[in-house]
């Protein structure tokens, strides 16, 4: 929607003046609307901020923009009929109307005005470009922390299961290791029963020999008696026993 223009009644004239808004003076004078502030800074042109599209906007008199633009214009005009002082810059402008300057050696306002306009024109396409710019940085600023943040927690979880494992071989290990303590204590005290047991039967085989050894002492020595006592004694003796 284009700006609004005020009809202003002049209190001292009474007669309706024309306010335009700043673009609208920039439009008028092919510039940019930082270059029209400057403009009407400097010339001290006069303004009134106005209700515009439920807005309040800066205006400034038409009148004053159209004098200043046609003096603009008048001036330039008479600066390039000024002759130059200069021979071979007259012979390089009358060559090539790029060199075409004025006495101060600036480019005209209105070229200036046009080169600005143009590059305001193409500020909203950089401006786009640089907000996509910034939107597609900022997607990959997240996509990266939410990498991270899963990468984290995989390692978190990964570090946990881990030490898990790690704390069930330890038990397990611990375990085996009392395990096989108790093992090793239980053949200690069966060698212990073993040997204990080996002595008994050694010393039982010892007084059984012993016995055997005794009865056979005992045996000899009857013997012996026998063949020393007489028949008839020995006789005697077995009727005794015999008859008891």
């Amino acid at each position: 929607m284009s700006d609004i223009i005020n009809h202003i009644e002049n209190t001292e004239t009474g007669e309706k003046e024309l306010w335009i808004t700043i673009k609208d003076a920039s439009d008028l004078l092919s510039i940019s609307e930082r270059h029209a502030w400057n403009i009407i800074s400097e010339n001290a042109f006069s303004t009134k901020k106005l209700l515009n599209q439920s807005r309040k906007k800066t205006y400034v008199k038409r009148a004053d923009i159209e004098k200043y633009h046609k003096d603009e214009q008048e001036r330039q005009r008479l600066e390039a009929l000024k002759p130059s002082p200069l021979s071979e810059k007259s012979e390089m402008s009358a060559k090539d109307p790029q060199f075409e300057m004025s006495e101060s050696g600036k480019i005209p306002l209105s070229e200036s005005g046009t080169a600005l306009s143009e590059r305001t024109k193409s500020l909203p396409a950089l401006l786009k470009e640089m907000q996509m710019k910034q939107e597609t940085l900022q997607k990959t600023v997240v996509k990266w922390r939410v990498t991270a943040i899963w990468v984290s927690i995989l390692g978190l979880v990964i570090a946990g299961m881990l030490g898990l494992y790690l704390k069930e071989t330890k038990t397990s290990l611990s375990e085996s290791q009392k395990a096989i303590s108790e093992r090793d204590k239980s053949l200690s005290e069966s060698q212990k029963a073993l040997s204990e047991m080996s002595e008994k039967a050694l010393t039982l085989s010892e007084r059984q020999n012993e016995a055997i050894k005794s009865l056979s002492d005992k045996e000899n020595y009857i013997r012996k008696l026998e063949e020393n006592i007489p028949k008839s004694k020995l006789d005697e003796l077995q009727t005794k026993e015999k008859g008891q």
